[in-house]
């Protein structure tokens, strides 16, 4: 026995070792996994082909610029379901002042040959689902809820004298089946589902519909860029955005709230979208929205994949050679040894 024992030993620290390189390694290789099946997801998110959802959403935010065209930019909003809030942010980005003036009845087009006393006196008498101004440079913003009426469309204009003359309208459609907008979610793992907004396009501009769900019960906002291929950083998208107001900034507040994001892309290019609420584009919350050109491949590194399945395979061949050496050593010096003469 006593010449068992040395050996013995020496099992059982290789055992321990075996083990212990084992776990180590366990804990190294796992981890490697999580990036993988993220980029592996984001390849697959790009993929989607987007439908408009069934439900009718909660509330409805647009964002138009008011032109010295004189335009709206974009004319048409689609998105709103009847009995929906809907709230219209209005940017003047021009040297006039403007109005936004919404119809109050249903299918009422507004007759073109109107000179701007006539148009203000079919206002006067029949009112307005919402009337307000936006000075040169300014901001204004005006909400309201859509009357209960399935399938309708609301016309709005200006009443700047002669902007309606020049063409200075556009439509609210409240339609189940006007347009195909993008679908996107917020987490309370402040991410966006999908990370990566894709739209193929060959003339601009261009009005794209996005709509937003709060999946957590975080407070967030859907902000985007105003320029295409530029990239703000949570250092400085304060002040970038004091410079450019964003295309558009919907604020997803409540758990499972829907919001609408309606607006128009000027170019082609990248545009890159974040949430403002404090901290959270600095952990990651933001995305990129494609128009007219394709996102970069999202394949994993095949070097990380390998090195993946390497340190898992390595660490369970280490805990199973640790494992035999344990079991070794557990029987050693049980069985007596063979005396002189045993034949």
């Amino acid at each position: 026995m006593e010449n068992t024992r040395p050996l013995h030993r020496g099992l059982r620290r290789a055992a321990g070792t075996c083990g212990v390189l084992g776990l180590l390694l366990l804990a190294i290789g796992l981890p490697l996994a999580a990036p993988i099946a993220e980029a592996t997801q984001r390849g697959a998110a790009l993929s989607l082909e987007y439908a408009r959802p069934a439900a009718a959403p909660a509330s409805v935010g647009y964002w138009l610029n008011l032109t010295d065209a004189p335009a709206f930019v974009p004319a048409r909003l689609v998105g709103a379901e009847a009995g929906a809030l809907v709230t219209v942010h209005l940017n003047n980005t021009g040297s006039l002042n403007h109005s936004f003036t919404l119809v109050r009845s249903a299918n009422v087009v507004l007759n073109r040959s109107w000179d701007p006393e006539q148009l203000q006196h079919f206002f006067s008498t029949n009112g307005s689902l919402a009337n307000v101004s936006a000075v040169p440079g300014r901001s204004a913003s005006v909400s309201f809820t859509l009357p209960t009426t399935l399938g309708a469309s609301y016309e709005f204009t200006s009443l700047v004298p002669y902007q309606f003359q020049a063409g200075m309208l556009g439509f609210l459609n409240v339609s189940a089946g006007a347009g195909t907008p993008l679908t996107e979610q917020t987490t309370d793992q402040l991410k966006f589902l999908p990370d990566a907004l894709v739209v193929n396009a060959t003339s601009y501009p261009i009005t794209i519909d996005v709509q937003i769900t709060n999946g957590g019960s975080f407070a967030h906002t859907w902000t985007l860029v105003a320029q295409a291929n530029v990239f703000p950083t949570p250092q400085n998208y304060s002040n970038y955005f004091g410079k450019h107001a964003p295309l558009a900034n919907a604020a997803i507040n409540s758990p499972g709230q829907v919001v609408w994001a309606n607006f128009s892309i000027p170019a082609q290019g990248e545009y890159e979208y974040l949430c403002t609420t404090s901290g959270h584009f600095a952990a990651g919350m933001n995305g990129t929205l494609f128009v007219g050109v394709q996102p970069p491949a999202l394949s994993p590194p095949l070097s990380t994949a390998l090195v993946q399945v390497d340190v898992l395979a390595g660490a369970g061949l280490l805990l199973g050679v640790g494992v035999v050496l344990a079991t070794a050593t557990n029987f050693m010096g049980r069985f007596p040894p063979k005396t002189a003469g045993h034949h």
